[in-house]
């Protein structure tokens, strides 16, 4: 094959892994890459260039090329994987954001599993979205597909969330980090913060097994989790 071909089913990972494998030596330092969304990011515009030009030289002895339209160089802001990426931190991107704001209230749980799945990859930027969804969760496992009050003010505040969903920091590990935990009857949850700055929230809602522990052993999972 000149190119990957289609259909078959191990190809997107046998193409990520070749991605992995020609820039391990610069992967999380920096270079980031899911498929062929390539990232390249640097804290100023010479050593940009330089690393720039490593990585179009480590895709051209492959014989892989970038296509110059879907390109952009030396940008101060850039949109990755449905985020917006740039010196203030890290946002979800409007653009994205805009079909949640618009989903109308689903009629069977194949529509709400796709709003829940929407909602969480982007669930970093919501502090307590395990606990948030959990009635919307719950209605997945029961039958006949009925909407209740509780679930209906989980559907409004999921998506309010979301539309207000916080800029996070983007993480220096040359600072310190905290973690901040908290723990309710359904679910738990973290926040890693720098400076004061979110960098990122975890949650996680509690199943029927984990909901008879002790406050101090669910806060004690919320921070093994975390």
């Amino acid at each position: 094959f000149l190119v990957m071909p289609f259909r078959l089913t191990n190809a997107p990972a046998t193409f990520q892994r070749c991605m992995n494998d020609l820039f391990q030596s610069y992967l999380r330092d920096y270079v980031l890459v899911f498929f062929d969304d390539i990232l390249v990011y640097s804290p100023t515009l010479e050593m940009h260039a330089r690393q720039l030009d490593t990585v179009l030289t480590i895709l051209k002895d492959n014989q892989l090329y970038a296509k110059m339209s879907k390109c952009t160089f030396g940008e101060s802001s850039v949109g990755y994987l449905g985020h917006i990426v740039s010196k203030n931190g890290v946002k979800a991107e409007p653009e994205k954001l805009l079909p949640i704001e618009q989903w109308p209230l689903p009629k069977d749980p194949k529509g709400l599993r796709g709003f829940l799945g929407l909602t969480s990859y982007y669930r970093r930027f919501i502090s307590g979205y395990g606990s948030i969804a959990t009635p919307l969760t719950h209605m997945l496992k029961k039958e006949p597909f009925q909407w209740s009050e509780k679930s209906r003010e989980a559907f409004t505040q999921l998506k309010a969330a979301l539309m207000a969903a916080p800029v996070l920091t983007l993480p220096d590990f040359e600072k310190e980090f905290t973690t901040e935990i908290d723990a309710s009857d359904v679910g738990v949850g973290a926040v890693l913060s720098q400076e004061g700055h979110p960098v990122a929230y975890m949650s996680k809602a509690l199943t029927k097994r984990a909901r008879p522990l002790s406050t101090y052993e669910k806060e004690l999972l919320a921070m093994v989790l975390a």
